[in-house]
């Protein structure tokens, strides 16, 4: 049989052939040429908090990074913000970006959202934009496009847990009530639910067992407090419920009397709290407070992370086989301000914007990060709670 040698075009077939398919391993897309698509922009961009959320597509790979820039339009020079996004899964052969970037401080006008993918070093920090860009143009208008909203009045009751008898012990919240409003409380008995306390009488609905007023007193970043102590000397063990009543908004909590008094909560002699907060939902701005009697000024970290219980999907890098999980979280510096009666307070905003849905853990702590090393180093006082964003993990 007569064999025909290849024809130059067939070569080049062959060779892009290839290309394609190597091309296709490595990122998971069917194109050979670098892209980045910004999806439309609306004509209100910012949302209630003053955020910009911008979506697209690229054929990037899994797990680069892109960079963000909101600029003013037509080369004016002015205020600007900058931002990073990942690459993630998408369909139709493209993978998917989101970014978020604060643009609530920004005056009105024209302005252009360049996205592109990052140009790193040799020794692999991030410089400058890369040469694989997507523009948009955006209009910011002359008025705030957002509002935040106002909360809805409420009073949060802290985690109380069990009250030993016999000892005198402080309750406490948070409310959106202003300072000076008064507020009454009362405890009475309920039926335990479950189990129960083992042994716990069978309590009848009668007379509150306890009752009494508090006034607000000024908070931190917005929220204010409220506390009052509950004497349960001659009370019954068993299960109770505190009912904390303002003029519009209401609070409500079980806790258990015990007649053991080791069972009573223990304060130490330095402590940090965190106050009940609810769930957040996805994008929206969340505040975070507490208490401590470290002195004013003292450095505090909070580190929120994923509760490394719950499910997460794991991404495989084409590249190299390697896999790595989906993860989102915070971390922040904060300090104590001066309180009142010796009890200092801390508050701290974050956003749930970037962070994928499921179970978080905070720990607010007195750990301090190395400056030579740059490594946290733990500290000796710390508090934690779990929080979810988005509803309960499937």
């Amino acid at each position: 049989m007569k064999r025909t040698a290849l024809l130059p075009i067939g070569i080049a077939s062959a060779t892009i052939l290839v290309l394609m398919a190597l091309w296709i391993l490595v990122t998971g897309t069917f194109y050979l040429v670098p892209t980045i698509t910004i999806d439309p922009i609306g004509d209100e961009p910012l949302d209630e908090f003053g955020m910009l959320v911008l979506t697209g597509t690229t054929n990037l790979p899994l797990n680069s990074h892109l960079f963000i820039n909101v600029s003013p339009a037509y080369g004016t020079d002015g205020a600007y913000r900058t931002g990073l996004a990942s690459v993630a899964f998408g369909t139709g052969g493209r993978n998917s970006w989101r970014a978020v970037v604060n643009a609530s401080a920004l005056p009105p006008g024209r302005y252009v959202a360049r996205v592109s993918d990052i140009a790193l070093t040799e020794g692999g920090s991030p410089i400058m934009p890369g040469v694989v860009t997507a523009i948009s143009e955006i209009s910011l208008p002359s008025q705030p496009a957002f509002v935040v909203p106002e909360k809805e009045p409420y009073i949060r009751i802290n985690t109380i847990g069990q009250v030993a008898t016999g000892k005198i012990s402080e309750i406490s919240g948070t409310t959106s009530l202003p300072p000076g409003t008064v507020a009454v409380w009362k405890v009475d008995p309920v039926p335990c639910s479950g189990n129960g306390t083992p042994g716990s009488p069978d309590i009848t609905r009668g007379a509150a067992m306890a009752e009494g007023s508090t006034t607000v007193t000024e908070g931190i970043s917005g929220i204010h407090r409220w506390s009052c102590f509950l004497d349960p000397v001659g009370a019954m063990p068993g299960c109770y419920r505190i009912v904390v009543l303002g003029e519009t908004s209401e609070g409500a909590a079980e806790f258990t009397i015990t007649s053991d008094p080791s069972q009573g909560r223990y304060q130490p002699p330095r402590f940090i709290t965190i106050d009940t907060f609810p769930d957040p939902p996805r994008n929206t701005m969340v505040v975070l407070t507490g208490t401590t009697n470290l002195p004013a000024g003292e450095e505090l970290t909070v580190v929120i992370i994923p509760d490394m219980k719950s499910e997460y999907d794991f991404l495989v890098n084409p590249q190299d086989r390697s896999q790595g999980a989906s993860f989102s979280g915070v971390i922040g510096s904060i300090t104590a301000q001066p309180g009142s009666g010796g009890i200092n307070l801390w508050s701290m905003d974050f956003d749930t914007y970037r962070l994928d849905p499921g179970k978080y853990t905070v720990e607010v702590s007195n750990s301090k990060t190395n400056q030579t090393t740059f490594m946290l180093e733990q500290g000796d006082v710390s508090a934690a709670t779990g929080f979810i964003i988005g509803g309960e993990p499937a």
